[in-house]
């Protein structure tokens, strides 16, 4: 987190959120899952993302066209066992990911 502070906004309160937003400017660009090294991020932004944070060598990048396209899914069994209950994994966005496991 400290790494991106310098390059993003990101607005959280590490006692009680499990994921954040990050965002460029207004424009909310990425999710950060806070209990996994997971990024959720918009394409055009991914190679940015990945540079800052090179010397991290265990994050795992999910890389999407748009943050609020649902055309992501998940096996269930190993969702469940890490993730908030999301009622539709077959088909759901990086913004449905967010919002399910933020708090």
């Amino acid at each position: 987190m400290e790494t991106l502070k310098p390059h993003y906004s990101i607005n959280i309160e590490m006692d009680t959120e499990k994921s954040t937003a990050l965002f460029s400017g207004d424009k909310a660009i990425g999710y950060i899952c806070l209990n996994y090294p997971l990024i959720f991020v918009e394409s055009q932004y991914a190679l940015q993302i990945k540079n800052v944070l090179h010397a991290f060598h265990n994050i795992g990048y999910i890389i999407v066209d748009t943050l609020s396209n649902p055309y992501l899914s998940a096996d269930s069994d190993i969702y469940n066992a890490y993730f908030d209950f999301m009622e539709n994994l077959n088909a759901f966005s990086a913004e449905d990911f967010y919002f399910y496991n933020v708090n």
